[in-house]
Parts: structure tokens; C-alpha cells; sequence
């Protein structure tokens, strides 16, 4: 019956946090997507825009069937007019982040990790062609990207294991 409002019992409660306690025995959730959950909020802020995934190499079955096992991984994030894309590098001397903003453009830039404990982000700049370079932890991670454009526009891309 649609429209119909139906009032939740206390013995429904009951039977909700039953379940909500044996899905948490059974199947809890991995320590690291709580963490980036919480993350989000409070990494986050009001005036960012979240910039979507829009391609990762290692998702795409075609890119990663003809990309070779020593290729690098490429994800692009995609907020409105701009692209953030990023390359994983790694190296003997160490993991880095090599990126573009399209269309290019200088703009400052942030990798954060999400764990608890994280502390601060590693700061760079793109310069006028939209070029920069990050260092990278040398685990995978999960992390974000944080990009404030010349006009003050905040974007955040998604969080991502990388």
C-alpha cells in the first residue's frame, strides 16, 4: 500500500539491533572503510567540490589487460570543467605522484591519508601548465587529492587506495 505510513515498534527496534549485532559478528566492516567514512566528514569541507572518479587503469579491463605489470597506474577525477589526472610511479627510490589539471592551470595541492594516524598532508604546486609532482607513501594507502585553484574553487577527489 503506497502512502501508507507504518510505526515502528519497539519490538521492531529490538529485532534491528539484533541484527545490527550479528551482521557486526558475521560480516563486520574493514577497519579502513570506517576510516575513510569518517574521513569524509572530517576531512571534508563545505565550500569543496567532490571530484568523481572517472577512469583507473587498474578498473578498466582493456587498459589493464594492455598496460604491462611494470605500467604505471593512471586514475583521472573529473569535478565540473576540471580533470585531475595522476599517475602512480614507482620507483626504486621511492613512490610518487605525477599529475595535470585540464584545463591547465597553477593551483596548490594536497595528498592526504586517511588514517587516524595520519597527520597533516603533503603540500605541492601545479604549475602554469598544470604539471606537479607529489611524493607518495611508500604502502599503498588510502588517500585524497585536494586542489584550490587560483580563484579559490576547493576540490576534493574521491578517496582512493593507491
Amino acid at each position: 500500500m503506497a502512502g501508507d505510513v507504518v510505526d515502528e515498534t519497539d519490538a521492531d527496534r529490538e529485532l534491528l539491533r539484533e541484527l545490527g549485532s550479528v551482521l557486526q559478528r558475521v560480516a563486520p566492516l574493514p577497519p579502513d572503510v570506517v576510516r575513510a567514512a569518517k574521513g569524509l566528514f572530517t576531512w571534508r569541507t563545505v565550500d569543496a567540490e567532490l571530484a568523481a572518479l572517472a577512469y583507473d587503469s587498474l578498473l578498466d579491463d582493456d587498459a589493464a589487460l594492455a598496460r604491462s605489470v611494470a605500467g604505471p597506474r593512471i586514475v583521472t577525477f573529473e569535478a565540473g570543467e576540471l580533470t585531475v589526472e595522476v599517475e602512480v610511479d614507482d620507483r626504486p627510490s621511492g613512490r610518487r605522484l605525477v599529475g595535470q589539471l585540464v584545463p591547465a592551470q597553477a593551483a596548490a595541492l594536497e595528498l592526504r591519508r586517511l588514517t587516524p594516524e595520519s597527520s597533516g598532508a603533503i603540500s605541492t604546486t601545479a604549475d602554469d601548465l598544470g604539471r606537479f609532482l607529489l611524493p607518495m607513501p611508500p604502502e599503498v594507502a588510502l588517500v585524497r587529492v585536494r586542489v584550490v585553484l587560483a580563484d579559490g574553487r576547493v576540490v576534493e577527489s574521491a578517496a582512493i587506495r593507491l
